[in-house]
């Protein structure tokens, strides 16, 4: 029995296999209990209701949607756990985040209301840079702020100025 998803992008049947393409079998669990977290699209909470206790137990009938996410990150490189990590340090970030400058790094532009959890998608190829500076051993963080600064980011122990906030002392 396959369960169908009707919201804002369509219908969507939540099928174990079907859409995941190159997407390692191993990993589709973890893209999709991560995205459970970090939501790419909200199917609506009878939904999630459905879906969401599944993909805890490793299940892999995810929305669509997800695993269109996955595979695009995927495919520039990421494993589910750089998602996972970047996700983290962007919530954690969202005050230094600026919608006019860094709107190219996100394909769904961070959004939240009292009635809906916070969603985002990741444009994948705007934030290689990161991954790859996580991996070359750059500090997760510094290498977030990396980004955001357009590679320019202020000098370790000196000012980084928020938008519109004081400046704060980077260690």
């Amino acid at each position: 029995m396959s369960l169908i998803v009707i919201g804002r992008e369509g219908a969507d049947e939540l099928h174990p296999t079907d859409g995941w393409g190159d997407v390692p079998v191993a990993d589709r669990p973890l893209w999709s209990r991560y995205m459970v977290d970090h939501l790419p699209w909200f199917p609506g909470v009878t939904v999630m209701n459905y879906v969401a206790p599944g993909v805890m137990n490793g299940n892999t009938r995810a929305p669509q949607i997800w695993k269109e996410t996955a595979r695009g990150l995927h495919a520039a490189g990421f494993t589910p756990a750089d998602y996972y990590l970047l996700s983290e340090l962007i919530m954690s970030s969202l005050e230094t985040i600026d919608m006019n400058r860094h709107a190219p790094l996100f394909e769904l532009w961070p959004t939240s209301n009292e009635r809906r959890p916070r969603i985002f998608r990741l444009n994948p190829t705007r934030w290689v840079p990161w991954f790859e500076k996580v991996r070359a051993g750059e500090s997760p963080r510094r290498a977030l702020e990396w980004v955001l600064a357009d590679g320019k980011p202020a000098p370790m122990g000196g000012l980084y100025p928020t938008n519109g906030g004081p400046a704060t002392i980077i260690e």
